[in-house]
C-alpha cells in the first residue's frame, strides 16, 4: 500500500508548484513586454511611413501640376 505523504511534504510540494508557476508567469511577463514594445515601435514605423507616403505624394501630385501647367 503506498505510502501518503505527510501534511508537511504535501506543504513543501505545493510551495514549489507555486514558486515554479510564478517563475513561469514572470518569464511569460517579460515575453509578453518584448512583443507589446516591438509591437508599438512597428506601429509607430508603420505611422511614420504612412505620414512620408502621404507627403511624397503630395509632392508627386504638386509637380504634376506644374507640368500640366507648363504644357499648355
Amino acid at each position: 500500500m503506498p505510502e501518503t505523504p505527510s501534511l508537511e511534504q504535501q506543504v513543501q510540494e505545493a510551495r514549489e508548484e507555486a514558486e515554479l508557476t510564478l517563475e513561469q508567469l514572470h518569464l511569460v511577463q517579460e515575453e509578453l513586454e518584448h512583443y507589446f514594445l516591438a509591437h508599438q515601435e512597428a506601429e509607430a514605423k508603420l505611422q511614420r511611413y504612412q505620414q512620408e507616403q502621404q507627403r511624397a505624394e503630395a509632392l508627386i501630385e504638386a509637380l504634376l501640376a506644374r507640368l500640366e501647367t507648363r504644357r499648355f
